[in-house]
């Protein structure tokens, strides 16, 4: 099994880069191989056999000649000689059985003092992901005063008719983002789920009146 490091400066994004990479090859093919990174950066990789001699392609050429390779190997009868005088070249892939490798990283607790992105290299935030994030629980603690404000005595409630004439001026509801301030700014989702709840507490309480209403007009009809 094959271990190769390449160790050197992402100019590309000015940051340091260190890849991991491990494969074995049995009948001109490649078998396990795959990536890890501990560096800034994790560009595509590819290998191939060019007639026994292995060649790794970084798919990017602002790596070339600000990195340095180094590798070893252990076991079958693999010989670490086989694995050293590594050189760099400007050139197009070539050879056969060519793999795309996968990185994969596992990390128990995770602490950083900057911001982390993941499946970007320009995070805005503490946490920027650029895909689906699949999870089982999210919770979300804010500071956000929860609007139960709204069943208090003296909560100035709207009207149905001052709803009305909002939603005909501006096409969405009084307090939510409208659909082009969503569109530049981005959804914040314990607000919004809290802005949405005092909706919900705001119709129920129109509801709950409306529905006295109906039983008081029930009352004197019979």
């Amino acid at each position: 099994m094959v271990n190769l490091r390449i160790e050197g400066y992402s100019y590309g994004i000015r940051a340091p880069l260190g890849i991991n990479i491990v494969w074995y090859i049995y009948d001109g093919a490649f078998y396990h191989a795959g990536a890890s990174s501990w560096g800034n950066d994790t560009p595509t990789v590819s290998l191939a056999n060019e007639g026994g001699k292995v060649v790794v392609f970084i798919h990017d050429k602002v790596f070339f000649q600000r990195f340095k390779v180094t590798a070893f190997a252990k076991g079958m009868s693999e010989v670490s000689t086989w694995f050293q005088g590594w050189t760099a070249v400007d050139q197009a892939l070539s050879g056969t059985n060519v793999v795309t490798l996968s990185y994969k990283n596992r990390f128990g607790d995770v602490y950083a003092m900057g911001n982390v992105g993941i499946g970007t290299t320009n995070p805005q935030a503490k946490l920027a992901v650029d895909g689906g994030i699949l999870a089982t629980e999210v919770k979300v603690k804010t500071d956000i005063a929860v609007p139960d404000y709204v069943f208090e005595p003296d909560y100035d409630l709207p009207t149905l008719d001052e709803i009305e004439a909002y939603v005909k001026e501006h096409k969405h509801l009084p307090e939510i983002p409208s659909a082009k301030e969503i569109e530049n700014d981005g959804l914040d989702l314990a607000e919004m789920n809290l802005l949405l709840l005092k909706k919900v507490e705001e119709l129920t309480l129109i509801i709950i009146e409306q529905n006295k209403r109906i039983l008081s007009l029930e009352t004197k009809v019979n």
